[in-house]
Order: C-alpha cells, then structure tokens, then sequence
C-alpha cells in the first residue's frame, strides 16, 4: 500500500496523469504545485537524512512518496539570495541578489512564479520574515502574496516591550503562515496553482511553539524544525481534504543551513561550509506508475536546479538563461553518459559587503571543494565531510586548478550589471544596523566585481565577534541584561566606535537600570536619525517610568522632528495620555496615522479615546480597520470586545473576546472580559466555563478572584442577586 497522507486514491489515477520515461508530464490536467521552504534549516536534522533525535512525519513521508536528494547545496547561506535562486534557477552573480537587505530582485529577472503564471497557474506565496518581504521583489508572479508579518512595539498585554525587530527579523509562525495561504488555495483548489509557503522558525531565535518547547527543551533548534514539520503536515492535510493532493506536485528544500558551533560560527551568514550551504531537497510528484518512491540521489545537485526540474516535470519548455538542470533523469535511470556532474557554484560575499572584510567565493567539483577568500581551503569532502582538514598546502595543483575553473565560472555565469545595491530608506538602514546586516560605519561597498579578491580580513578570524554578537542578541531578547553585558563589553573592547555593537551595550546598561549611563551611550553615538529608533524610544519610555517625565516627553519630541515614525509618535501619545493631555495624545495617534495608516497600535488608542469621548459612531470604524491591518493582534480584539460589550453587544462581545485569548492564551484581562461578556449575556453555563479556565490559568490572579465574584453576583439565569 502507497503510505503517504491517505491518499491511496492515487493508485487509481488515469493513464493520462501518469510520469514518462523521460519525466515529462503527459497529463489532460495539469498538476498543482507546493513549493515549501524552511529557513535555515539543516539536512542532517532532518529524520529521512538519519537524524533519529528528532521528529519530522511530514518530510519523512514525502521522501517515501518521492525522492531525496542527500547532497543538495544552496547558493548562499543568506535567505533572500538563496530564495532568488530556487526561484530563478540562477546563480547570485546572474540574478544579483546578493544580500539581504541592500538588493532588490531586478524586474528583468523571470522566476517560475512568473512562468507558471504565463501558463495559465493562478499564484500566490505567503512568507515568514522580513528579508522575503514584497519590497525585495521575490514577489514577483504571484498574483497573491502575504507578507504581513504584524510585529509590534508593545507585548499583547499592551505594556511597552523591546520589539523583535530591534534584535531580530521581524517574523510569523508557520501557523499563520497557513492561515495567510489556506483561503486562498481553498478558493482556487480547481487549479492549476502555484503556492509557495515559507516557514521562518528554525531560524535564530530559537521559540518552539508548544508543545515542541517541551519535547525539544534540550534542543530548541530541532524543536523548531518538528514545529515546521507539524505545520507542513496541517497544510497537506487540508489539501487532501480538498481532493487536490493526488495531482500536486511538492517541492521542499531549505534556503541554508546553520553553523550550530561548527567551525566556530553559532549562526550563519559569515562562512561558507556546508554547515550552512548543505540543505534538505525533496520532491513528491503526485503521480503513481512511473512516478519515485523513496527513490535518493546520492549525486550533488543544487537549489538552482529546482526550476528546471519543476518545468519539466510539468512539461514545460523551460526558458533560455537557466543555469540549473533537470534532475528528472538522476531518478529516471540515473546518469547514461558517464560524465561526471557539473562543478557547483556558492558564495558569501557578505561579509565584505556588510562588515568591510573579505568575501568567500565556493567551487564544488567532484569530491573537491575550493573555498577562495582572503585565506583560500581545500576540502575533499568524500574524506573529509566536516572539512576539517585544510588541504589547501598538501594539494597546491588542486588548489590551483579549482581557483582556475572558478574564475571561468564566474566569466562565463556572471551577468553583466547584474548585481545593483539599492538605495534604503532610513528605517530599514536602521533595522538591518541594529540586526548585524550592515557595517558599524553605516556603508555598504560600493561596487561588486565578479572576479576573486584575495585581500581583507579572513572571516573566520573574525566569527568570534559574530557569536558575542549572537550571544548578547539572544540574552537581551531573554529578558537577562545583566548577562548580555558581559558580552556587549567584550565588543565594545573589540571595536569601541562600532554603533551596533555601542546600541547594544546602552540596551543591556538600560535594562540594568544603569540610565544614565545608558543616555551617555546614546548621546555620544548622536541623538540622531542615525541612532536606532527602538534604542531611543525604549530609554525614553524607562526615563518616563523613572519618574524624569517631563525631560523623556521633551527628548522624545525633538527626536520625533527628526525621525518622524508611527511607533514613536504612539509612544509619545502613551506618555501624554499618562500625564492626562488627552488632546496631545490624540494629535500624536494621528500623527503616528498619517505616517502609517496600518499601524495598529496607534489605531486601536485612537479608536478607545473616540469610545471615552462619547463618540462610538467615529470609534467602531477605526476599531475594524485595526482588525483588518493587524488579525494578529490581540488587542485590538480586547479593545473591539470591550466596545462592543459597553455597548450592549454580548455576543459579538464574548466572539472578539475569545480570538484575543485564542491568539494570547496568556492575556488574563481578555479571560475575565470573556466571562464578564457570557455573564452579560446571561449564558450562565459558559460564564461558569470561561470562569474555570481562568482559574486553572492563573488560581491565585487578581483576574480569577474577580471573575468568582462576578459570578457570585448573578443567580443561576444570569441575573444580579439582590
């Protein structure tokens, strides 16, 4: 029996969907395709790559339905030129893609989104993180594309919280990453379709959802990988219950791997080993017949052959420029001509594009690897897989030959003018500065060449500076500043002008209550647009907790007519709600409005000081446009219930009360305005419900104890006892 996701109808399929020799597809309808990307995800912790630690059904069954390639490598161990290339079937130096953040994928650039849609596919793409965004051009052919990834400035009980953003990508789970795409492939699940779903998860940091938070406590990074596998599988799930399963097509890989301390680099994005250019591909074609099953390709292959072997399976003639191959013959006999396989390309220009060091340019031939940088390698990886032993002195006439045919690879796969560096607006320079993604001087080389460099600093020298980086990241985002400063006085001794590493330092002075000290920072890197914004608008927001109001409102107006942004005008509007200038905030929620109309947060105050005011006709709209800019945010559902209750709207009430708990088991005020709305309702059993689960949550909460109350003072239908 076929195993798989029940879809044993698939041994029934006509003659007409069935896979030739030659792998082209001969079918009357044409077949659906799934592409799915995990970022940052390792082939070797994945359970069918040998992995027995962790748990992963749904790629294992795919692998068994399909076929696993062990030896796939990325382009880049970057998230947006690697995904320009699984979606282009073209090397970094052709589509000029080469970092996250300062490239755009040029319009002239043809991705498979684009051909399938010229086919005659309806498309759409819903993504995880901020570097895969629309502004980046990877949405180009999809007719449907969800990048919203609602991150916010406070936590969803409202409280005034050190953004995600300020230290990591801005990012969604997969959950919602298929709450995003699921309406969508419902609505067009006659297809053909194309659908592209990217999880960001087991991407630093590392937050598994419950309960692989528990499962994988002593592994997060594998927590978060059988996280992604979990939702995958609630997603092909409901593509079989849709009946589309037995004619789509699912394409998996990764856009790179993770260091994970090899070879010193805890993260990725700074060296070129296969560490974090190795990556899981497999491919599950829907039919039965001819089709593979748990068939593996043993021979390297790339992620820049992922469109050429979509279009052919598909059948379709595959565009002049692709510099991938199919893989369709590997599985249908393997290679007949004896030749060997063509030599694969990698690179890491990042780190002299973004920290003025050198850059790592790769070439794979056979069992060999050549790694030229500033102090070039050699590896056979047949002996050696870790590379672990430099062979670069006991080879030199390997050495030489390698750095010979990368040189021909790069004059004859370059595309001239390819690789432009765009102008960015102020605050995603500020962002990618506060995450790492640009140099401490705040520039970004000028130009790139496509020929090998040989000066600079060797990057892994300098790796180290990168995990004290990763380290002070990750315990600032903890919640332990005092830790984190361990860690941001080793960079600043490392390199005391750097502003990224000096932003760092005054957050973890800040969060140890060392203000002053903290202000001294801010002032000395200048109190202005260059300075983070989260820095600035989080000691502003402690100096007013402090009890220095007055001078924190003064600094952060003059800040803001500097820097005008949404999240600090909100921020100002909080200060002056809380000093009682009712008339300033709601000039500032404007402001914060006029600047970013979807931001949510300022939207949501607006719409509670309309409801104060007396004004409900002009509340409601603003509280339904904030549902509809932000889904995810579970106060503008509290705010929205509490509206709705004070207005005698129980049920409506009891509803938005219930997706803002759904959405933050965690919130207790939205626990007890839930049972507080079912009591008003006089639904005396579900009071009584909700009343429990509170207890349970939190038995010794202010919350709980008014909620037993509440029901104390109603009779059995719901009525107030007297």
């Amino acid at each position: 029996m076929r195993r798989g996701f029940g879809i044993a109808a698939a041994l029934a399929l006509p003659l007409a969907l069935l896979v030739g020799a030659a792998g082209r597809v001969t079918q009357a309808k044409r077949w659906n395709v799934l592409m799915v990307t995990f970022d940052t995800t390792r082939a070797d912790h994945i359970g069918c790559y040998g992995n027995t630690r962790i748990r992963t059904p749904t790629l294992d069954r795919l692998a068994a339905d399909g076929v696993r390639f062990t030896r796939a490598l990325s382009v880049a161990p970057i998230t947006l030129p690697s995904h320009s290339t699984i979606m282009t079937g073209r090397y970094p130096i052709a589509h000029g893609v080469r970092d996250n953040g300062v490239f755009v994928l040029g319009d002239e650039q043809l991705t498979l989104a684009e051909i399938l849609r010229e086919q005659g596919y309806a498309t759409a793409a819903a993504v995880g993180a901020f570097p895969l965004t629309a502004r980046f051009g990877i949405n180009q052919g999809f007719a449907f594309f969800d990048d919203h990834l609602t991150a916010m400035f406070e936590d969803y009980l409202g409280n005034i919280a050190v953004p995600k953003k300020r230290l990591f990508f801005d990012e969604r789970r997969a959950a919602q990453v298929n709450d995003a795409i699921l309406p969508w492939v419902e609505a067009n699940a006659d297809g053909p379709f194309f659908a592209w779903v990217h999880y960001f998860d087991p991407h630093q940091p590392f937050e598994p959802a419950p309960p692989f938070d528990q499962l994988y406590a002593d592994d997060p990074y594998d927590g978060e990988i059988a996280y992604a596998d979990a939702s995958l599988g609630f997603l092909l799930a409901r593509l079989e219950r849709l009946g589309v399963m037995d004619r789509t097509l699912v394409v998996m890989t990764a856009d790179h791997g993770e260091g994970l301390s090899e070879h010193n680099e805890i993260t990725h994005a700074m060296l070129a080993y296969n560490s974090t250019l190795h990556v899981p591909l497999i491919i599950r074609p829907p039919a039965a017949g001819d089709a593979p099953r748990e068939a593996v390709v043993e021979e390297r292959v790339g992620t820049v052959d992922i469109v050429p072997t979509v279009l052919d399976l598909l059948g379709i003639e595959p565009p002049a420029g692709l510099q991938g191959r199919s893989l369709v013959p590997l599985w249908n006999g393997g290679r007949e001509d004896g030749t060997a396989p063509p030599a694969a390309y990698a690179e890491n220009i990042s780190p002299r594009l973004t920290h003025g060091w050198g850059e790592l340019r790769v070439l794979v031939d056979g069992a060999l690897k050549y790694i030229h940088g500033p102090r070039p390698e050699l590896y056979d990886l047949d002996a050696d897989p870790g590379e672990l032993h430099d062979l670069i002195a006991a080879r030199p006439d390997d050495a030489r030959r390698l750095r010979a045919a990368l040189e021909r690879f790069l004059e004859t796969h370059a595309a001239a003018g390819a690789s432009k560096i765009e102008e960015i607006d102020a605050a995603t320079r500020q962002r990618l500065e506060a995450l790492g993604y640009l140099h401490a001087s705040g520039t970004v080389a000028e130009e790139i060449s496509e020929e090998l460099i040989d000066g600079g600093i060797p990057p892994q020298d300098r790796v180290g500076h990168l995990n004290d980086l990763s380290t002070a990241k990750h315990l600032l985002f903890k919640g332990r500043p005092a830790e984190a400063l361990l860690y941001t006085e080793k960079l600043i001794a490392a390199d005391p002008e750097s502003p990224l590493y000096l932003e760092l330092h005054a957050s973890a002075l800040a969060g140890v209550d060392r203000l002053d000290e903290a202000w001294e920072v801010v002032r000395r890197l200048g109190e202005g647009s260059e300075t983070s914004e989260p820095l600035i608008l989080g000691l502003a927001a402690r100096r007013f907790e402090r009890g220095d109001e007055r001078r924190a409102v003064d600094f952060l107006r003059g800040y803001l007519d500097r820097s005008p942004s949404a999240q600090g005008a909100w921020l100002l509007a909080s200060l002056r709600q809380r000093l009682g200038e009712r008339g300033a905030a709601r000039e500032a929620l404007e402001r914060a409005l006029e600047i970013e109309a979807s931001f949510a947060p300022a939207r949501v105050d607006l719409a509670v000081l309309f409801a104060e005011s007396g004004r409900p006709e002009e509340a409601e709209p603003q509280f339904l446009r904030a549902l509809r800019d932000a889904p995810y945010y579970p106060k503008a559902h509290y705010n929205y219930g509490t509206f709705l209750l004070q207005s005698g709207r129980f049920v409506e009430a009891a509803a938005y009360f219930g997706r803002a708990v759904a959405l933050a088991p965690a919130y207790l005020k939205a626990h007890l305005a839930l049972v507080a709305a079912y009591a008003a309702g006089e639904d005396r059993a579900k009071a009584t419900e909700a009343s429990a689960t509170l207890r349970r949550l939190a038995p010794e909460s202010e919350e709980a104890a008014t909620a037993a109350e509440l029901l104390a003072a109603t009779g059995p239908e719901g009525t107030r006892t007297r």
